[in-house]
């Protein structure tokens, strides 16, 4: 069976909520799953299993349904939960979970084998259970995609993770389930908190953009930097302590490499006569302000996304280079204009990461961390005391928290929690990377990062060299400055926009207050036979058109506070519980038609102040 033979339905779903494992898939080719064969015989096929000498049916040979029921009545679960589930085999038992767990789970299955789960597909419809919210999957090797979906689990509240074994299938590979559930575990403790600080920084996100356009939509974009200094050495400044003792060397590589530094060590760098050639920063907050105060500028160029903090954006105006990670609003003006909408940069937690992939974007192939410490000293102090986490007395962490991983120059230090995603984001990225970039790492006692050795400054002299010229960026970057484009008319750009957000608005709201004004002697009414229940149905398809007319729209319109209200819409959905099924659909109609209104009266209003009534 090729993967031309999956069910369309099956692989229209794979392709919009798990591209991933539908990669997976294809790339499994004609290969027959290892442990696996399907009886197509019968009116319905028989997934077997194959164990040494023995073929066997992992449901029963007799009645496969009541096996499943019976493994899922013995299953104690905690609701609001998320559990991975080891092996899709048909498909059967999933789907009964899902369906008649009645806790409101969320449920990952998943299967090792992809050439396995490409079969299943080609024999069954699973396109409604794959189309299921609460339902994700996860096939094949784990990668940086494999945990992608639970990002939508972490957004409706989850409240822990755990694990189910459906026993014939877990013996497979037993191993490889621990693995991945342990892995889930993991990614779900990190996901979560950034997915939450997601939400909560939607508003701060859009309204920054808002706020930043006049001094940044003009700006070079860092994709016109690409691969024009791949002879030259890149030096990446982080705020760790050993920092400390790289001032003298950072001296005498002003004009040998090109020093780009986040913006905690900035005031470090500036305060001890090291101007950086750029520097970048992209936190959407307040507090990263405080880098940037009671220092020069120094005429240093930022590079930054268009959500970084607006005070921020304004003190560097016209010496900005812009990037673009998904950004709603900026893809909207672009497309108006017929223009690409910028370069995406990584942005994984840490500035640093920003930097890392700045690098990746000039060409540099040799890369040097500096003050990359990515650990806590036996003192508990994790940054230089020449920064704003300093002044606030955040540069010490407990000891108490976190594991001992190697040091560059000690046995093991301790890596704390945050400190780990970082190191971790920082090795999966050069993993990536050709052969022909060489990382270093001058970090004397910070953590060990993979693919990026440390060696002393003797050896870090040698290896830069004397042959380039940092200056050639300096004036490249000075050319591109003085040409950027100004004085945009954002009023007609954004008419659009609003238009959307207002039709949105009277359809939903006018929808929502009729609801909210039916008498509760609906409740038993059947829908076929009301006009007024009929019509509110209807209008969630008219709502849901006007929704979908235009997919840049909708982005802008949900990641603003549209995305906190639908979660709490989604949360709300769980006590909406009534006899009368055609009642319940109106009330979610209902709470679906106060998320989008609130969301849309915001952005409405956000615009009328920000644009409409600043720009002349």
């Amino acid at each position: 069976m090729t993967p031309s033979k999956i069910l369309p339905a099956n692989e229209a779903v794979l392709h919009r909520r798990f591209p991933d494992a539908l990669m997976k898939i294809v790339e499994s080719g004609d290969e027959m799953p290892l442990n696996f064969t399907y009886d197509d015989s019968g009116n319905t096929p028989t997934l077997l299993m194959v164990h040494g000498e023995f073929t066997f049916c992992p449901y029963g040979d007799k009645n496969p349904q009541r096996l499943i029921e019976r493994w899922a009545s013995n299953l104690k679960l905690v609701p609001e939960s998320l559990y991975s589930l080891s092996g899709i085999g048909d498909g059967s038992h999933a789907r009964y979970l899902l369906e008649n767990s009645g806790t409101g789970i969320n449920l990952m299955v998943v299967e090792k084998d992809p050439s396995l789960l490409r079969e299943t597909l080609a024999r069954f419809d699973l396109s409604d259970l794959l189309a299921n919210d609460r339902f994700l999957i996860g096939t094949g090797e784990p990668n940086e995609q494999f945990f992608t979906p639970i990002q939508g689990a972490a957004l409706t509240g989850v409240a822990e993770v755990n694990s189910l074994t459906f026993a014939p299938l877990q013996m497979c590979d037993e191993t490889y389930y621990d693995r991945v559930r342990n892995e889930l575990a993991r990614q779900y403790l990190v996901i979560r908190p950034l997915m939450e600080v997601n939400v909560r920084t939607a508003i701060n996100l859009q309204e920054n953009t808002l706020r930043n356009l006049p001094h940044m939509f003009g700006a070079p974009d860092i994709s016109e930097l690409a691969g024009k200094f791949e002879d030259v050495p890149f030096i990446l400044i982080g705020a760790g302590p050993s920092l400390d003792e790289s001032i003298d060397f950072l001296k005498d590589m002003q004009d040998k490499a090109i020093i780009v530094a986040s913006n905690s060590p900035y005031r470090k760098l500036i305060n001890n006569g090291i101007r950086p050639h750029l520097v970048v920063t992209a936190d959407p907050m307040k507090p990263t302000l405080a880098g940037f105060q009671n220092v020069k500028l120094d005429h240093v160029p930022l590079a930054c996304p268009f959500s970084a903090y607006p005070e921020i954006v304004e003190r560097f105006s016209g010496r900005i280079v812009s990037w673009c990670t998904f950004n709603p609003i900026v893809k909207a003006l672009c497309e108006q204009r017929n223009q690409p909408e910028g370069t995406p940069i990584m942005e994984q937690g840490t500035v640093s990461g920003c930097v890392l992939d700045i690098s990746r974007v000039l060409g540099c192939k040799k890369v040097m961390f500096i003050g990359q410490d990515m650990c806590v000293r036996d003192d508990g102090r994790y940054y230089t005391d020449d920064s704003f986490y300093a002044d606030a007395g955040k540069h010490y962490a407990s000891t108490d928290k976190g594991q001992r991983l190697p040091g560059n120059t000690q046995e093991k230090v301790l890596v704390e929690p945050r400190l780990f995603v970082y190191l971790k984001t920082f090795e999966q990225f050069i993993s990536k990377k050709h052969e022909s970039v060489e990382y270093r790492n001058l970090a004397r006692t910070g953590a060990r990062i993979e693919g990026a050795p440390y060696i002393t400054y003797e050896e870090a002299v040698k290896w830069v060299g004397e042959c380039t010229d940092s200056k050639e960026f300096d004036r490249f970057l000075g050319e591109l400055l003085e040409n950027q484009e100004k004085n945009t008319d954002f009023k007609s750009l954004f008419d659009p926009i609003k238009k959307y957000a207002n039709d949105i608005l009277e359809t939903s709201l006018e929808g929502a207050i009729e609801i909210e004004m039916l008498p509760e002697k609906f409740k038993d009414v059947n829908y076929s036979d009301n006009k007024k229940l009929k019509n509110q149905l209807q209008r969630g398809a008219v709502v849901n058109k006007l929704v979908d007319s235009n997919q840049t729209l909708w982005q802008v319109l949900l990641e603003g506070r549209t995305k906190r209200e639908l979660v709490i819409y989604q949360r709300l959905l769980r006590e909406i519980v009534f006899k009368n099924k055609t009642w319940e659909s109106v009330q979610k109609n209902k709470e679906y038609f106060w998320a989008l209104s609130e969301g849309c009266h915001w952005l409405i209003n956000t615009l009328d102040d920000l644009i409409y009534n600043t720009t002349e």
